[in-house]
């Protein structure tokens, strides 16, 4: 095996799949990298079982082979300075020599046969999206994901595709995003939808739509969902079980409901926060004519008011919030303007863009807390 790569190539895509790479398995194999020449270079790859991730990285093979190498050749590489390396194994061996101007590494490896397979997508229906469009959904989705393991399918974003439309759903039990998009092809004609993990789903964004344009392609095959780029594949393991019936969760109706710059709202949340900072602590919101108060207080730190200009429609209504639900939200409103509507002081409430066109782009529903 011997090829020459260059040092920022292949850094930028070391570091890529050394997300996957499992640091505390019990096969020491999987704490490793399988680098393979191929015709388009080098295919790396990597898995922990649950995800897996394959890259091509341009290359210019002399012999062919593969070796799995330890993770840390990702941090051997990154302090190595810019221009061409050179990698040469024997046949017959497990070590890699790594050489640039007058510097040489050796670096012990495993076997390719030792490591396991990445799973390849079965013949099956596949979507294919924008990278730009999975990016603004995993944005306006993952953060919505629960770390508590104990309810696995809140853990995840579900996947629901519906005609040429998709949407990406999270939920924690105490905020809903719901983030809907265009498909740009669809090969076959089954509807339906699945469960991604949180990780999983956060993990597709960087290394297929961190930056740049084009396409992905996703199918399901068996328990797992595959994630295609031009060079890059992601392979997850789906989360078995119910999700709870979302649609039910969005307020269909309102009591009150304002209208206002979505920065707006969002500088004077975040600066309300400053003080409600504590866990537990809340940030209160008083709507009335064309005023919204925002209200905030600590005993160690002092009080906060905020007036932010709106225009709303309905009752006037006292309602409490945990502050970083509200800033996660409005965070992920991209446009300038946006509608809040609720249902009563102890009820969900619901945030989206104000123009009607993008208003079901992006859904988050916000629970609120009780007023002390």
């Amino acid at each position: 095996m011997k090829f020459k790569v260059a040092q920022e190539d292949l850094a930028q895509n070391l570091q890529l799949v050394q997300r996957a790479v499992s640091p505390r398995s019990p096969l020491p194999v999987l704490q490793g990298i399988l680098i393979e020449t191929t015709s388009d270079g080098l295919a790396l790859s990597a898995t922990d079982q649950e995800i897996g991730i394959r890259v091509l990285c341009p290359a210019t093979v002399a012999e062919e082979g593969a070796l799995v190498l330890p993770s840390r050749l990702g941090d051997i590489v990154r302090k190595i300075p810019f221009g061409e390396i050179s990698f040469e194994a024997e046949a017959a061996g497990n070590t890699m020599d790594i050489t640039w101007e007058r510097s040489r590494f050796t670096i012990n490896g495993f076997p390719a046969q030792e490591f396991p397979p990445l799973p390849e997508p079965a013949q099956a229906p596949a979507y294919t999206i924008a990278k730009s469009e999975l990016r603004r959904m995993v944005r306006q989705t993952a953060f919505a994901v629960s770390h508590d393991d104990s309810r696995p399918v809140f853990t995840g974003v579900l996947f629901v595709f519906e005609g040429e439309r998709v949407k990406f759903v999270a939920t924690d039990g105490f905020r809903l995003a719901v983030s809907e998009g265009d498909l740009v092809d669809r090969q076959g004609d089954i509807e339906g939808e699945v469960i991604v993990p949180g990780r999983g789903v956060s993990e597709v964004s960087r290394v297929l739509g961190e930056e740049g344009d084009g396409q992905v392609k996703v199918s399901v095959s068996g328990n797992r969902v595959f994630f295609e780029g031009a060079r890059e594949r992601v392979v997850c393991r789906l989360i078995e079980g119910q999700f709870p019936p979302f649609n039910q969760v969005i307020p269909k109706q309102f009591v009150t409901k304002l209208t206002c710059r979505t920065q707006d709202l969002l500088d004077a949340c975040e600066r309300a926060s400053l003080i409600a900072r504590d866990v537990g602590q809340a940030v209160k919101l008083e709507i009335n004519g064309s005023t919204l108060v925002l209200s905030a207080s600590a005993p160690e730190l002092g009080t906060v008011r905020e007036e932010v200009a709106i225009e709303s429609q309905g009752d006037t209504l006292e309602i409490a919030f945990n502050p970083r639900y509200l800033i996660e939200g409005l965070r992920n409103i991209d446009s300038e303007k946006m509608t809040y509507e609720f249902t009563g002081p102890l009820s969900p409430s619901c945030m989206r863009p104000a123009d009607p066109e993008e208003a079901d782009s992006f859904i988050c529903v916000v629970l609120p807390m009780r007023l002390a």
